[in-house]
């Protein structure tokens, strides 16, 4: 029915019939059998692909109705499908046949997208691999059919299915993994590859992940594919309307045209050319007249580029390029005039930066204006004329001035050129028949990526140059070659997809030729740039390496790395920055030997060979030290594998010889010998064989001759290895020594005689006739004692020997006795034990035979040596028989039937044996034998008859006797000769020892020490930088097992060091090595085991010392040892040591909070440096620290155990180091030499505060600033404590803060109530009278004998390590801390620190418990709660479990406990009687008659001078008393010696201020007297998005009083930097704003440099402006540039592209010496300010941490360097806390929204106590609704409140939040007291608030005059800007305002 002409109408009406809903509902409801379903289900999808063929409408409708969901639910519900269904679905997708995909491509991927989901339900195997196999095949066919599928996300629905891997079969999820790597190739989001990621996670350690190996070779493959030159961002100019309109131009501004721009064309559009073809437009300008010229490419797919006239279309063709290959291009068109009147125009074709064609073609006309203009498009149609108005085409030989091309490029001139013939390349034709002969023009149907026009002519280097860059280069002539710089002033236009937005295409020339765009811009996601954004690429080495898979994963995994860094600066920079190369030759390492083979080294050769090609000397230097020169990887291997290694690194030194000797010469070749080789398993073997062999050269070949004397000298070397064996403990025993040595010298005398000549025979011969003696002896003497040394090979050797000897057969007495020797030898091998089985059987054999071979040749005629041989034989058989050895027993029968048959007459055997078994030949031989030698015949003939044993006993005594007592003598001449010859030796060394020691001791020990020096030193730097890999790794690993990684893991936490500017320590961090502490908790039940090792009183737990070091871990920055560098950077370090000098150094302690670190204070003359040489470094973290001198804030002199001995240093970001130095002495001279080192000290701190406030007394400024209400009351009593030598670092000086309230039981708190505070004039002890008088009397009556202790009214302190530990019990590592003080158990609940009324009632109880508060009672609600889970016990009486704190009743959490708590400290009975209580912990009533008369005298030992630990010499004693003065505690240093004064009250102030006349008005205290007023002309129609006053401006002397800077930006980028005075009391609105004179005239306005990308809002939230008002920093740049302004020029000062995409928000920290910003690209990146004398002068290059964790656009920032805070809010709702000083993710935070839609994270705020204020917005029912939600500094959601208003803007001010909205410009003051924040530190400062409007006004909100004031203005005001206004004073005007609720 549908294949008939009018298709579409037919598909209306089937659509208004609702054809959809009838399909589904038929196949829904249907009720046939199985068979028949599946028949109907394909029926249906055949029914609904024919309707919605090639119909985008029908697609969208059955969406919109049905949807694929529905389709899939009610498939699945009809059961399992066959492969026919399966197929349909697939046909549904390509509406045809689904294997022609590739002609048809992807109509309708949604069918796809349901197959993929359908996967897991299907049962059958075949049909997931055959669907699986199917889907690989249609989706990863070309780049059109992935781009379809990446566009539809099909990657998160292929990730969401291999979740399900239990459910797929193996094939099938390879299939689909490797689907994914082909959709990676083209497009991975940050999401996607995060999910990715998480397939590589190892749950279970005994077994892998399944698809380890198919995601690593999947991620191979899609680094492989992004390696290839494509473009991430380009123009889809697919449709055949696609393209880009380009505006007028008016005139063509110069001489030549020139045309540059990346392409590419898919394979699938080449056609064979035809009539009716297409030709695709690559650009053309026409004039309104038709003339112009254009370029296009040819149906056959060739580049054509022509020149249009009014008679003539001329062309010429590159020929033999086809660019429809699917890969990127990079085409140049020059077009160049002639240069004279009548010269010839040339143009030339670039491909990929090589000129590939030279060719005439004439020039246009450029005089006309250019009025058609398009790029991509098919643009401006020529209409074809009648015939009769085509003119004649123009003849090849026309007499007429003008030749066609065809003649002009003669085969001669230009044949050799072009390649072909002439008529390929060129053609004339009539203009308005171009369409017929090449097609009428189309789209360019394929992609375009950045396009650059010029009005020059560029030369062929400068066409290399921007092909070199690259298609994703964003700003070219800024990132190349200089001569690249001036090509920008020649630009006519240029569009680069980044800088495009549809329908707008910004044009980055200055020409600003804006095009429009009809078609898609297509953004795809770079797989290296979003790996590169994870925290590491090498943490998931790990996971591979360790998974035991039958490929070598390993080497996949290098070539992974090396295509992640191939062509991408940044990921090689973010290698190097995380150490990567170091962490992975770590890693390699621990790889088991058998994963070590050649396809690793061929894997790292290519690695180190392409970063060789980037051309990154860092990284390749970090890749040779840890890799290719890293023998403890490659020593795993076989010997071949270390052989290739040797040789490769060879070749690579041999290239750079100079480079490499340095470093890797010989002196590293002997360390890496010593470190590898000497110490593998068989060293020992090796070195006593090595001494073995010289051993034998010189006894054997060394000594010359065969006489006496030469034989003397072989025996001494025996006598020496006796004598050592005797004094010393050797390798091997010496008996061993000695038969090696023998076994080798047989074996040489063997060869000697085979290979000698008549000459040396004698010689020779002799020499073996000695050593068979020697050997024979050695045998019998130490053989008989260690019958091992009978061995195999001995036997062997002198049986060869003998026989080449001739022995057996040879006359002459010596021979005679020879051959004796050698059957005395053959009979002992035969006689010996056989221990090991084999062995002793091959020993037995071999001599057996032989003998048995000699005995049948040779006669025996002597008696004597008859019964010699048959005995010893005899006594073997018997010992075999005897033992049932059968095998021993076989190899006898043998040789005793030949003895038998020759010694039988001579023996008379035939008389004295006649039942002997018959010998000749008798087959019972052997058993009748073994039963015969048992019998009494035979052994009665052998003891009696003929005597066989005696005559053998004698004929061995007779024989070998002389030779024994030979031997004996030629033993002991050998070992007087030894000691002959060693005592003439010493006597010579003690002649020469002298001169030995002056020429060779003496330099050896010397230069031995040097040597031990270095290796020691390199040993040691060898550790230090394996643990900073290890830390690296440590931390690499936790950003992947953090909450927004990939591999989640539950955290715990514990107090961070980190403070604020009121010194609160509020921030929990990561605790990565927490411990529950169930054995403490199962010890204190007694149900643990008992401890029998004491605890260490002197120590801290090995807990607590690893909490702290972690935590250190976390907060310093980590630096590896540098590497040496060649060239100028050496140069560089050695003029930057030449600057830098030591100025001092002195040896001190690091203290903290957990342990005590020695180490060394080094100070420079520009930085201060410490280093941790504690000996107990836990895998090598350390507490070293450098920081510059220009950071640091504050040096205060401290006390440590009472001693004037230590230094606290103070930094600008608030970090704090507690140093204790042993001499008192070295503090002042340290203090000078830091004032020397940084003069600027002076200025900003004094050295002795304590003695100034003491001299100065109630002068002093601070007292004044608390007197005057300028500070609050708990800054105040912060500042006293730090003054006075009180620090967090030292438990037993913690801060001491004061009970202030006394009613805890009360359900409401009224602070109005004057009995609800604690009597603060009086000690806490002694609260109660009944108490006072019980101190009293103990003072009065307390007496010393020994008249040492002094009076005292309280044996305890309100300060000590104890009480801290007490209430911080459930914060770590004060967990630690408080078990190791209770002996490794927690002490029994009930005196627990468990509830605050408690607490309370015990002090108002005893009056031995005098404890004060800590600071935490004020700012940090966490220690109240159990966030670790401590098992922390029962309490005896109601056993109710101990967990939280219990709180007042007026408290309903913690949080409120703290507000009100810190509400009371402020409030005005606190700040009446504060006073008093600081008179007795600081001031006169602690010490001397007014202590004794306050009840106020604690135990001597607390106060400074009682004792002099440097006076006591024992070092028992003195480690006593430092624990008494640490377990007591310590009294502050004594501030003042007269009363405090008492604080103003608020009329007193009112009063105070009244009569000032420089003092602004804050506007938060006269909420009600608030006025506006406005300045217009700063930017006319044109919204205010910046308005700011930087705060720390300088002025110098002369300019005091001069107005400060007030910079503003409007939307359009002006900027104005204006006068601004806050308070001028003459003037009737306090303040004076001096207008930029420049804002307000075209010539001399200032704008920002560069556009800003397309689509983004100009905001506040895009600017920054430094602390000093000098320079603007900006994001929102098209190019992703952080870019810098110098408000004083005007100018760009700075560029710094870091970020893949654009930047969306920028944010600075309130000391001004870091900035955020957040992008598009997910990540956010911290910068330093750079700093010059103080004032910021730019950025570094570098950013110094990349935050990750986003998965979608970060939209807001906000940083706290001092609470080591970066919050970053994203698109999607979610908020990201990170640390600053390390980079490391803390949480996440998830604003609730009423809704599920997605929620978008606008606003971002912290305050001064890290509150964390987050503004929401989302849509709902076309309309946005916001909200504003409160978090506290460890991420507790507080309170949620909603906003009826868009807002725009939004600060945080104390406890006040400022907003401004979107309607009608609201400026919002809102109290937030449900928002627990507290008083601001410096109100005083805060007098306006500005606020920019979208009409360009100022707005300036103050406190006007009181006389002008109206009663019943409120909080929220509301202006319209557009009302009349009236001018009142120097340029400002008051705006009227209305009331608004």
């Amino acid at each position: 029915m549908f294949e008939c002409s009018d298709r579409p109408v037919l598909q209306a009406i089937f659509l208004n019939s609702n054809c959809f809903e009838h399909l589904t509902r038929l196949l829904q409801n249907s009720k046939v059998f199985q068979g028949r379903l599946d028949s109907l289900a394909v029926a249906t999808i055949k029914a609904l692909t024919t309707v919605m063929h090639k119909s985008p409408a029908a697609k969208e409708v059955f969406k919109e109705r049905i949807g694929y969901t529905h389709l899939y639910e009610v498939l699945v519900s009809l059961g399992q499908p066959s492969r026919h269904l399966l197929k349909e679905l697939m046909n549904m997708a390509v509406e045809g046949e689904h294997s022609s995909v590739g002609l048809l491509g992807i109509s309708n991927v949604d069918p796809l997208l349901l197959l993929i989901q359908w996967l897991p339900e299907l049962d059958s195997s075949e049909l997931q691999i055959f669907t699986a196999d199917w889907l690989r095949r249609i989706c990863g066919l070309n780049r059109c059919t992935r781009a379809t599928c990446v566009n539809a996300r099909m990657s998160m629905r292929l990730l969401s299915t291999l979740e399900k891997h239990t459910r797929l079969h193996r094939a099938c999820g390879e299939s689909l993994v490797a689907l994914l790597g082909s959709l990676g190739g083209q497009s991975l989001s940050g999401s996607e590859l995060h999910q990715l990621l998480s397939f590589l996670r190892q749950d279970d350690p005994s077994r892998p992940h399944p698809y380890v190996g198919p995601v690593l070779r999947s991620l191979l493959a899609m680094l492989r594919k992004h390696g290839l030159e494509s473009a991430m961002q380009y123009f889809d100019l697919t449709p055949p309307m696609a393209g880009i309109a380009v505006p007028k131009v008016s005139r063509w501004p110069g001489f030549a045209f020139s045309f540059l721009a990346w392409l590419s064309l898919d394979q699938d559009q080449l056609g064979p050319p035809s009539k009716g073809e297409k030709r695709k437009q690559l650009y053309s300008f026409f004039t309104p007249g038709g003339t112009g010229f254009e370029a296009f490419i040819s149906s056959a797919g060739a580049l054509v580029v022509a020149v249009c006239s009014k008679k003539e279309y001329v062309t010429v063709m590159l020929p033999d390029y086809c660019f429809c290959d699917s890969l990127w291009h990079f085409i140049g068109v020059v077009h160049v005039p002639g240069k004279r009147p009548f010269g010839q125009s040339l143009v030339y074709i670039y491909v990929d930066g090589q000129q590939k064609l030279s060719a005439p073609l004439k020039y246009p006309t450029m005089t006309e204006p250019f009025t058609s203009c398009c790029i991509g498009s098919a643009g401006h149609r020529t209409t074809t004329p009648p015939p009769s108005q085509i003119p004649d085409p123009p003849l090849s030989d026309a007499p007429s001035g003008r030749s066609s091309l065809g003649s002009i490029l003669s085969p001669q001139t230009w044949g050799g050129l072009l390649g072909g013939k002439p008529e390929s390349l060129t053609k004339l034709i009539s203009a308005g028949t171009q369409d017929s002969e090449w097609g009428s023009p189309t789209s360019l149907q394929g992609q375009l990526g950045s396009v650059m026009v010029f009005h020059d002519a560029l030369q062929t280097s400068h066409v290399k140059a921007l092909f070199s860059a690259g298609p994703n280069c964003i700003s070219p002539f800024k990132s190349q070659e200089a001569e690249l710089g001036e090509l920008s002033s020649k630009l006519l236009l240029h569009y680069s997809p980044k800088a495009c937005r549809n329908p707008i295409c910004l044009d980055l020339s200055p020409n600003l030729l804006h095009g429009r765009l009809t078609g898609n811009k297509v953004v795809n996601w770079d797989i290296k740039v979003e790996l590169g954004r994870k925290p590491s690429v090498i943490p998931l080495y790990v996971y591979v390496s360790e998974a035991r898979l039958e490929k070598n994963l390993a080497a996949t995994f290098l070539l992974v790395v090396k295509h992640f860094l191939q062509r991408h600066t940044v990921n090689q920079e973010t290698l190097l920055h995380c150490h990567g190369a170091a962490t992975l030759g770590t890693l390699l390492q621990k790889l088991p030997a058998w994963q070590v083979d050649v396809s690793v080294l061929v894997a790292v050769q290519l690695l180190i060979e392409q970063v060789t090609f980037e051309k990154n000397p860092q990284l390749l230097q970090q890749l040779h030290t840890h890799l290719l020169f890293n023998f403890n990887i490659w020593n795993q291997g076989d010997f071949p594998l270390r052989i290739g290694h040797i040789q490769y690194m060879s070749t690579v030194i041999k290239d750079s010889r100079k480079q490499f000797r340095k470093k890797y010469g010989v002196q590293f070749l002997l360390d890496t010998i010593l470190l590898v080789f000497l110490f593998l398993q068989r060293a020992e073997d090796e070195l006593w064989r090595i001494l073995l062999e010289i051993v034998l050269c010189v006894m054997w070949r060394g000594v010359g001759g065969s006489d006496d004397n030469a034989w003397l000298e072989r025996g001494q070397v025996f006598s020496a290895l006796t004598k050592l064996g005797t004094a010393n403990e050797l390798l091997l025993p010496v008996d061993h020594i000695k038969l090696s040595l023998l076994e080798r010298m047989v074996e040489w005398a063997v060869n000697d005689n085979r290979e000698s000549t008549a000459v040396t025979l004698p010689q020779h011969t002799e020499n073996a006739v000695r050593l068979l003696h020697v050997v024979q002896d050695f045998l019998q003497a130490e053989g008989l004692v260690n019958p091992a040394l009978w061995t195999e090979k001995v036997l062997e050797e002198t049986v060869t020997l003998m026989d080449g000897l001739m022995v057996w057969y040879t006359s002459g007495s010596q021979w005679l006795q020879l051959s004796q020797v050698g059957l005395r030898l053959l009979l002992g091998f035969m006689a010996q034990p056989d221990p090991q089985g084999l062995l002793g059987f091959a020993v037995c054999a071999m001599a057996t035979a032989k003998l048995n071979g000699i005995l049948q040749t040779k006669s025996i005629d002597s008696q004597d040596e008859a019964c010699f041989l048959l005995g010893r034989v005899e006594g073997i058989l018997r010992r075999s028989v005897s033992e049932q050895k059968e095998e021993t027993y076989s190899f006898l029968v043998p040789l005793l039937r030949t003895l038998l048959s020759k010694v039988h007459k001579l023996l008379y055997m035939e008389l004295h044996l006649p039942s002997l078994p018959d010998t000749n030949g008798s087959p019972s031989f052997f058993e009748d034998f073994q039963l015969y030698c048992n019998s009494p015949e035979w052994r009665v003939y052998l003891d009696k008859y003929v005597s066989i044993i005696p005559y053998m006993k004698q004929y061995e005594i007779e024989t070998f006797s002389q030779g024994h007592e030979t031997m004996a003598l030629f033993w002991k001449d050998c070992y007087e000769a030894f000691m002959i010859n060693l005592h003439r030796r010493e006597r010579e060394r003690g002649e020469s020892k002298i001169r030995f020691q002056e020429q060779f001791v003496e330099p050896f020990s010397r230069r031995g020490r040097q040597e031990n020096l270095r290796y020691n030193s390199m040993l040691k730097q060898m550790h230090t930088q394996n643990s900073a890999i290890l830390r690296q790794w440590k931390a690499a690993r936790r950003g992947l097992m953090c909450e927004r990684g990939p591999w989640q893991k539950e955290m715990n936490w514990k107090l961070s060091s980190a403070e604020n500017y009121s010194r609160m320590r509020l921030k929990l961090v990561r605790n990565y090595n927490f411990d529950p502490h169930r054995e403490a908790s199962a010890l204190r039940d007694n149900l643990g085991k008992v401890l029998h090792t004491p605890i260490n009183a002197e120590s801290l737990l090995l807990e607590a010392v690893k909490q702290v070091k972690v935590s250190d871990l976390e907060e310093e920055i980590l630096d590896l040892p540098e590497e040496e560098q060649s060239g100028s950077t050496q140069a560089d370090d050695e003029d930057a040591s030449q600057k830098e000098k030591l100025v001092m150094s002195e040896d001190c302690e690091l203290v903290t909070v957990v342990d005590i670190y020695p180490g060394r204070l080094d100070i420079t003359t520009h930085h201060i440096y410490f280093y941790d040489s504690s000996t107990e470094k836990e895998e090598g973290v350390g507490q070293d620290f450098k920081w510059p001198l220009s950071q640091i804030r504050e040096i205060h002199l401290r006390r440590y155990n009472l001693r004037r001995s230590a230094l606290e240093i103070f930094l600008i970001d608030q970090t704090n180091y507690f140093l204790n130095f042993k001499k008192e002495v070295r503090i002042f001279s340290l203090t000078f030499s830091l004032a020397f080192s940084f003069p600027l000290l002076y200025s900003s701190f004094s050295f002795f505060v304590a003695v100034a406030l003491r001299d100065k007394g109630l002068t002093f400024p601070l007292f004044q600033k608390w007197v005057n209400r300028e500070i609050s009351n708990f800054d105040y009593l912060m500042q006293l404590n730090t003054i006075a030598g009180r620090t967090y670092n030292d438990l037993a000086q913690y801060p001491v803060f004061p009970w202030i309230l006394s009613d805890y039981t009360s359900g409401e708190l009224d602070l109005s109530d004057p009995r609800v505070f604690r009597d603060l004039s009086k000690p806490v002890a002694v609260l109660n009278e009944k108490n006072a008088k019980a101190v009293r009397e103990k003072y009065e009556s307390f007496e010393d004998p020994t008249g040492t202790i002094d009076r005292f009214h309280y044996g305890t302190h309100y300060s000590n390590a104890a009480g801290v530990m007490h209430y911080l019990i459930r914060v770590e590592p004060f967990t630690s801390l408080h078990i190791q003080l209770q002996s490794g158990r927690f002490d029994c609940a009930d005196r627990q620190f468990h509830s605050i009324p408690a607490t309370w009632q015990t002090l108002m109880d005893n009056p031995n418990d005098v404890k004060e508060l800590i600071p935490e009672f004020f700012y940090f609600p966490e220690f109240l709660e159990n966030q670790n889970g401590f098992d922390l016990g029962r309490l005896q009486i109601s056993k109710e479990r101990v967990n939280d704190v219990v709180l007042p009743k007026w408290a309903k959490s913690p949080e409120d406990f703290i507000y009100k708590h810190r509400k009371a400290l402020e409030s005005e009975y606190v700040s009446a009687h504060l006073h008093e209580w600081i008179d007795l912990i600081f001031g006169y009533k602690q010490r001397g008659p007014a202590a004794v008369e306050a009840l106020n005298v604690f135990y001597y030992c607390t106060y400074e001078g009682a004792v002099d630990l440097d006076a006591i010499t024992d070092e028992k004693e003195r480690k006593a008393l430092e624990g008494m003065i640490s377990n007591f505690g310590q009294t502050p240093c004594q501030l003042l010696k007269e009363p405090h004064p008492v604080r103003l009250s608020l009329e007193e102030l009112e009063k105070r201020k009244s009569r000032l006349d420089s003092c602004p008005l804050s506007i938060f205290e006269h909420l009600t007297e608030l006025k506006s007023f406005f300045v217009e002309g700063i930017s006319d129609n044109c919204a205010l998005v910046k308005a700011v006053v930087p705060k720390n401006q300088s002025h110098s002397f002369i300019s005091q009083g001069s107005p400060d800077t007030l910079v503003t930006v409007s939307q359009n980028c002006l900027i104005g930097t204006h006068g601004w005075l806050p308070y001028d009391k003459t003037i009737s609105n306090y303040f004076t704003f001096i207008k930029d004179p420049t804002v307000t005239s075209q010539k001399t306005q200032r704008f920002l440099a560069g556009p800003f990308s397309p689509g983004v809002e100009v905001t506040a939230r895009l600017f920054v402006v430094s602390h000093d008002g000098k320079l603007l920093f900006s994001g929102g740049h098209w190019d992703n540039s952080l870019r810098v302004t110098s408000l004083l020029k005007g100018k760009t000062v700075g560029q710094h592209i870091r970020h893949m995409d654009i930047i969306t928000c920028l944010a600075t920290d309130y000391c001004g010496i870091h900035l955020i910003s957040g992008s598009r690209d997910t990540t956010c990146m911290v910068w330093q300010v750079l700093q010059q004398g103080g004032a910021p002068v730019g950025l570094s290059p570098k950013p110094l941490q990349v935050l990750y964790g986003h998965t979608d656009e970060v939209v807001s920032v906000c940083i706290s360097t001092e609470l080591d805070m970066a919050v970053s809010g994203a698109r999607d709702g979610t908020v990201i806390i990170h640390s600053v000083r390390r980079g490391q993710y803390m949480r996440s935070l998830r604003p609730p929204c009423e809704s599920s839609l997605p929620v978008s994270i606008t606003h971002l705020a912290v305050s001064w106590e890290g509150h964390v204020v987050v503004h929401t917005c989302w849509r709902l029912c076309v309309q946005d609704k916001n909200a504003l939600h409160l978090y506290s500094v460890n991420g507790k959601h507080l309170c949620s409140d909603p906003l009826k208003e868009q807002v725009t803007d939004l600060c945080v001010s104390g406890e006040y939040i400022v907003m401004g909205s979107e309607q009608d410009s609201i400026l919002s003051s809102s109290p937030l007291i449900f928002f627990s924040f507290c008083s601001p530190p410096l109100l005083s400062l805060l007098s306006h608030v500005l606020v920019g409007l979208q009409d360009g006004k100022l707005i300036v909100v103050g406190v006007g005059k009181p006389a002008e004031m109206r009663s019943g203005q409120i909080t929220r005001k509301l202006w319209g800007s557009s009302k009349r206004l009236t001018q009142i004073s120097s340029g400002e005007t008051e705006y009227p305002t209305q009331e608004h609720l």
